[in-house]
Parts: C-alpha cells; sequence; structure tokens
C-alpha cells in the first residue's frame, strides 16, 4: 500500500503544465481551477478555498525553487495532484526568498491524516534532488514533464 504512495501514482498527463509567471494568488487560484476538473473532486470551489486558506496560513514555497501547496478537505475523495513549471521563476513568499519554478498542488481527503503526510515527506525528499529538479527545468513540454513525473520514484 505505502508502495502507492507516489506522485506518479496520482498525477496525469493533462494536470502537468507549463506557465507565465503570474500573481502567487492568481496562481493557486488556476492550479486549483485545474486540479477542480478531476472526477474525485466533488466541490471544486471548496477545494480552492481551502488551499488558499492554507497558503495564507504559511507559504509552501519550501524553498530551491520548489513550492508545494497543499490541504485536505472533505470535498475530495483521495488524492488529486497537479503540477506546474515556471521557467522564469515567479514570487512565492518562499522561506529562502528565492522565486518558485516547480510546482506540485496536492489535495486529500482531510481522513486521510497519515498518507497525507507520508506522500508529502516522500515529495520533499525527492525534490532535494538536484539532478530531478534540472531534469525537470530542461524539459522541452510537458510531455517530457509528465514522462520524468512518471519514472521519479
Amino acid at each position: 500500500m505505502l508502495d502507492k504512495l507516489e506522485v506518479c501514482s496520482y498525477i496525469k498527463k493533462d494536470r502537468v503544465i507549463d506557465l507565465a509567471p503570474m500573481d502567487k494568488w492568481k496562481f493557486l487560484e488556476q492550479m486549483a481551477d485545474l486540479i477542480g476538473q478531476d472526477p474525485l473532486i466533488k466541490d471544486p470551489p471548496s477545494v480552492k478555498k481551502a488551499i488558499i486558506l492554507r497558503e495564507k496560513t504559511m507559504s509552501t514555497g519550501i524553498g530551491e525553487g520548489i513550492a508545494i501547496p497543499h490541504a485536505r478537505t472533505s470535498s475530495v475523495d483521495d488524492f488529486v495532484i497537479a503540477f506546474a513549471r515556471i521557467r522564469e521563476g515567479m514570487e512565492f513568499d518562499a522561506i529562502d526568498g528565492k522565486p518558485v519554478h516547480l510546482v506540485f498542488m496536492i489535495v486529500a481527503n482531510e481522513k486521510q491524516d497519515k498518507k497525507y503526510i507520508q506522500l508529502l515527506s516522500k515529495l520533499v525528499l525527492r525534490m532535494k534532488s538536484s539532478s530531478l529538479i534540472e531534469q525537470l527545468m530542461a524539459a522541452k513540454g510537458t510531455e517530457e514533464l509528465y514522462r520524468i513525473l512518471l519514472e521519479t520514484k
């Protein structure tokens, strides 16, 4: 069961995107709208609200160009993940003050406590790999980004 707790198990091709830099809050809304299209999402506006509230509590910009906005809510049945690359980087109030280039947005059911923490922990550890970050930044488009994300465990 824990083997399934990988980002690649929950990411779908249509939720891997390249975006231009924009305002952080507009970005979060756009990503939440993307996630809200998944059939596992029962109430997209509620999911968007949960993501925004979580971000207002504390920035999910973890440093080194990475952000992982996330929330748990009863409005989703299981993990739903989206990924965006912002080549030029954008302001995200990251803990190191640097622009963010790679963003994973994760929503989970509010009862998925242990799995939620495990998935976030695995993702944070994985994103400490400078070679993975380099591969994601060098990818030529969303097809290649998706392939890299699927192959990464």
